[in-house]
């Protein structure tokens, strides 16, 4: 309608008057279907502007957030959902159209390929968020769920991320580090960032299970290979605990095991 044209014609605007300044970090959202409460025309373009204003706020656009990263928005967009996805691209996000990288005919393990489909939310659809260690151009992907909202800055994770873990800058970025386990040796190389998903973890049931929905990752098209060929061995065990789920690991029976949610 008229009010919703002229919200993304203003919000637009403002950042066509403010160009990128600096080293650009990849925001992406992944857009599997049309039609539910999140995808519906309304309800898409307020959580995007929303998302979108936060990052800005965070960013070196931002001249009082103290960043000195710039930022890029994607949006994954599954090839059945390119037709509900005009909005995004009026609003500013890089619209880039896949199929599924994994099918369900392809999973071999039985279990998962004949459940994979009843999976929250999309079933194999979902694995379209792999497609964001394979992003072009930038060196950094910060993959998130429409939902989010951003309060502070994400520089030290960039910078841990970027730079030599001997140099002051990547010193001083892993000091900075809030780990799950304080203390705990850090890879040479840092690949991502995760965080896990609490909520869904029963006492004695562990362990947690991976939260989708937010990963600060190096760009890595041989990581997206390597799970892709993880998936398609479907080596998955139905329960809750340890010894069921992938490869017995214990992340299974819970919201999204068999998918996203249950890789790491």
């Amino acid at each position: 309608n008229e009010n919703v044209a002229q919200s993304i014609a203003s919000y637009s605007q403002i950042f066509q008057d403010n160009p990128p300044l600096t080293k650009t970090i990849a925001y992406a959202i992944s857009f599997v279907k049309c039609g539910d409460k999140q995808t519906n025309a309304a309800g898409l373009i307020d959580a995007a502007i929303v998302l979108r204003h936060s990052i800005w706020k965070i960013s070196s656009q931002n001249p009082t957030s103290g960043s000195k990263y710039d930022y890029k928005m994607y949006a994954i967009v599954h090839r059945n959902a390119e037709k509900c996805s005009a909005s995004l691209q009026e609003l500013g996000f890089e619209i880039v159209v896949v199929d599924p990288p994994v099918k369900q005919s392809e999973i071999r393990g039985e279990y998962l390929n004949k459940y994979i489909h009843k999976e929250w939310c999309c079933g194999a659809d979902e694995f379209i968020k792999l497609e964001a260690y394979s992003l072009r151009d930038e060196e950094i992907v910060v993959h998130l769920d429409i939902d989010f909202a951003f309060y502070k800055p994400l520089d030290h994770l960039f910078d841990a991320i970027l730079y030599d873990k001997d140099s002051k800058e990547g010193q001083d970025a892993r000091a900075a580090l809030e780990l799950e386990r304080p203390g705990e040796t850090l890879p040479d190389k840092i690949g991502a960032f995760i965080t896990r998903d609490w909520a869904q973890v029963a006492p004695g049931k562990f362990p947690p299970g991976y939260q989708a929905g937010f990963i600060v990752a190096r760009r890595d098209p041989s990581v997206r290979e390597d799970l892709i060929e993880i998936i398609k061995e479907g080596n998955y065990t139905d329960g809750w605990g340890r010894g069921y789920g992938w490869s017995g690991s214990g992340h299974s029976g819970y919201v999204g095991a068999r998918a996203m949610q249950g890789r790491k």
